[in-house]
């Protein structure tokens, strides 16, 4: 995935973290072929960051009622007529 100059911008951060925690980093690091701890630390942030959206959008449309629902599909197919 393409990344915007501003999300390339990297800040030194220091972290102290526990020996399973730095572990379980360099097991996900090779399994994933990833260079270095830090890239694989935000792949894994990046991953979570995904997989939580996806969490809020299925809650969300858990969370709504069956006539909601139908609203929200017409809509959705009024905008697709008008493309």
């Amino acid at each position: 995935m393409p990344q915007s100059a501003a999300s390339r911008k990297k800040q030194a951060k220091t972290f102290s973290l526990s020996e399973d925690v730095i572990e379980i980093l360099e097991t996900y690091r090779k399994k994933k072929k990833v260079g270095t701890l830090t890239s694989a630390v935000e792949q894994i942030i990046r991953e979570w960051r995904k997989s939580d959206l996806a969490a809020q959008v299925t809650a969300y449309y858990d969370s709504i009622s069956d006539d909601d629902m139908k609203k929200d599909e017409e809509w959705g197919k009024f905008s697709e007529s008008q493309m």
